[in-house]
């Protein structure tokens, strides 16, 4: 038998494959989603919060210039903007010290904010804001200096805002294509578990599911008598091999159903057949063959004398001396009870005679058993197409001749109506 793969083997390597898909195409989805979710994460949580800080140090820091502008009209030149409004209130040993400690003190909100920015994100703010910080301690600084340098704080926030929109602008449509893409993804998914699906279906019909209805369809002609069914040998080992099983098991029954148990011949059913076959092979190529009918002498009397087994006996010897007295091309067979039959191939007249006679010359040597006696056969013979073209007809001329082997007085042949004794 051809290496097969076991149906075990099969089924767990379809299920690992499946499962081997599955694993992958869910691995890489989850990625894809793993990497998009991120990136909105980043966009609507990162950027997003980025953006309301900076636009909220804007604010602020233009909240913490419009605290400490005077009262005076903001026509005025810079320097005039950043004085107190209480300045001339205050004593002049005090006020640029306390001045100074108010402004680091308010601005501290400004700071805070910006530390809740990432550190990686603003920089050119952080540096912008601690040279405002510089200035705004140093003693020396212009109210101009002061004024600049908030302006710069704003101008950089909001450069750092218009950036982050433009990423976020950016971003956005990408984002929908790999929302979209992992769509496609899924429903690709999709089709690849139908495609897998029905190439396991495809396969399994072909492996096991065929091969067992091939198997069971042979199984039910042999189980109704046909014993010439076979199952084909094909699909996994189990399959394979349980096929080769049902045809052995009806070759032997095959066998058993076409031979007698008790002398290993050819039983009637099966002489039956062979003569059907040498009728078509002898119109096909004209030609003549014979068939011989063998009845043993007296065998009921034996039979009741020496009992059944002596009669068992006494049949597989005759059968024993028929097989080794025709040619191998003949087909000896037990035809029922005490009587034989033989086909004879492309024989004529004389030559079938002389086979006959061999037979009952046989026979008759045959020893007699302890607890036996010596038997003899009376045979008749016929010849196709002469005797008939019929099994019927055949059977019937060579019965009718042993018959009247048995009449003339048994231990004879009998051919065409002449008869040949001991």
């Amino acid at each position: 038998m051809a290496r097969r793969t076991r149906l075990r083997s099969r089924v767990l390597l379809l299920n690992a494959a499946f499962a081997v898909v599955l694993f992958a195409i869910t691995f890489g989805l989850s990625w894809r989603a793993q990497v998009a979710q991120e990136r909105w994460k980043r966009l609507v949580g990162v950027e997003t919060r980025a953006i309301a800080t900076l636009e909220e140090v804007i604010r602020a820091q233009n909240a913490y210039r419009a605290s400490v502008a005077p009262a005076a009209s903001p026509a005025g030149p810079p320097a005039a903007r950043w004085q107190y409004a209480n300045t001339a209130a205050e004593p002049a040993a005090v006020q640029p010290a306390s001045r100074q400690r108010s402004d680091i003190a308010n601005y501290r909100v400004v700071s805070q904010l910006l530390e809740t920015l990432p550190a990686i994100d603003t920089p050119s703010l952080r540096r912008r804001m601690t040279t405002f910080r510089a200035v705004l301690t140093d003693p020396t600084s212009t109210p101009h200096e002061i004024d600049i340098e908030s302006l710069r704080i704003v101008a950089e926030a909001q450069r750092i805002i218009d950036e982050k929109k433009r990423e976020i602008a950016r971003q956005l449509p990408m984002l929908e294509r790999e929302s979209h893409d992992l769509m496609t993804a899924g429903l690709a998914v999709a089709w690849i578990l139908i495609i897998c699906s029905f190439a396991a279906v495809q396969v399994t019909l072909r492996k096991v599911v065929r091969p067992i209805e091939d198997l069971s369809q042979a199984a039910d002609l042999i189980a109704a008598g046909d014993l010439g069914a076979r199952a084909p040998i094909a699909g996994d080992r189990e399959v394979a091999r349980l096929a080769a099983a049902v045809n052995h098991m009806a070759d032997e029954l095959k066998a058993h159903a076409r031979t007698d148990e008790l002398t290993n011949l050819p039983n009637f059913r099966a002489f039956r057949e062979r003569i059907e076959l040498e009728i078509e092979r002898a119109e096909r190529y004209p030609e003549h063959f014979g068939i011989l009918i063998l009845d043993l002498d007296r065998f009921k009397k034996y039979n009741d004398t020496y009992g059944h087994l002596a009669g068992n006996d006494a049949l597989q010897r005759v059968a024993r001396v028929i097989r080794e007295t025709v040619r191998t091309v003949d087909f000896p067979a037990r035809y029922g009870g005490e009587e034989f039959a033989v086909i004879v191939p492309q024989i004529d007249g004389a030559a079938l005679a002389a086979i006959a006679e061999r037979i009952r010359a046989g026979v008759e040597k045959m020893p007699a058993p302890a607890g036996g006696a010596q038997l003899t056969v009376s045979i008749g013979a016929a010849i196709y197409p002469e005797d008939g073209s019929a099994p019927d007809a055949l059977f019937r001329a060579a019965d009718e001749r042993m018959y009247a082997a048995k009449k003339d007085g048994r231990n004879r042949v009998v051919v065409a109506g002449t008869a040949l004794s001991a």
